[in-house]
């Protein structure tokens, strides 16, 4: 099976519409399937008072520019949306899929108008319990849904991983497994991939000396070139035994 490669923009891009772009071109000329965004509203997700709220702010698009980007990207693009009008909007550009992002799991607002479009999603668990986990999958119930494991830390250390965790999740659940990686370097993904995961979600920058928060567990061109190389030599092993 073909693992489902995600280049996560985030906020990497700052708010600028052309360097967004160039997030894309160099993303798309690394080889990966699909790029990913997220959609929110800076006051409404975080509040003015809270400390991530001025890279939050600064990442933020407007609506907009999110139809031009969609517009202008090659391959899929799909975005993680923090509220309902965010949905609207990326029902309104005509995503394949959506992203549930760990913080919006118990969001059952959100989860259910998720619900509503009848898409694929891939659903972030983070340090959510499984009884949380049963019922984000409960109100999932027309969406075809791969969960996504994650630790919420920026970085994420490689001794803090528990790719059990990501394995158990799949067997409780009977539903495809993946990993949104927030570690630095390439190689959780791939112990990742080898372990089951059907879906790696990466987040990517054009230069990690930009601002932001995420630019440190972001990875370059060359990087994601490498992990893509890599993801897909050992899919062709894993086929020939």
């Amino acid at each position: 099976m073909k693992t489902m490669i995600v280049a996560d923009l985030g906020i990497n891009a700052n708010g600028n519409l052309e360097l967004a772009k160039q997030q894309i071109d160099l993303a798309v000329a690394s080889g990966v399937d699909a790029i990913k965004m997220q959609v929110y509203n800076s006051e409404k997700l975080h509040g003015v008072n809270s400390p991530v709220y001025k890279d939050a702010k600064r990442g933020e698009f407007s609506y907009n520019h999110f139809r031009t980007l969609a517009d202008y990207c090659p391959i899929d693009w799909f975005a993680s949306g923090f509220d309902t009008d965010a949905i609207g909007l990326l029902e309104s550009i005509g995503v394949k899929r959506h992203k549930i992002a760990s913080r919006s799991l118990t969001d059952w607002k959100l989860v259910n108008e998720i619900n509503n479009t009848k898409k694929p999603v891939f659903l972030s668990t983070g340090n959510h319990d499984t009884g949380a986990i049963g019922k984000a999958l409960s109100i999932l119930k027309d969406c075809k849904v791969t969960l996504l494991y994650c630790v919420p830390n920026y970085p994420t250390k490689i001794q803090d991983l528990n790719f059990n965790r990501m394995t158990k999740l799949g067997e409780l659940f009977k539903i495809p497994i993946g990993f949104s990686d927030h570690s630095t370097g390439i190689w959780a993904s791939i112990e990742a991939v080898r372990l089951g995961a059907t879906v790696i979600e990466r987040h990517f920058t054009v230069s990690r000396n930009l601002e932001g928060c995420d630019q440190i567990c972001s990875l370059e061109y060359p990087e994601m070139k490498m992990l893509v190389k890599s993801i897909r030599q050992l899919e062709c092993y894993q086929n020939e035994i």
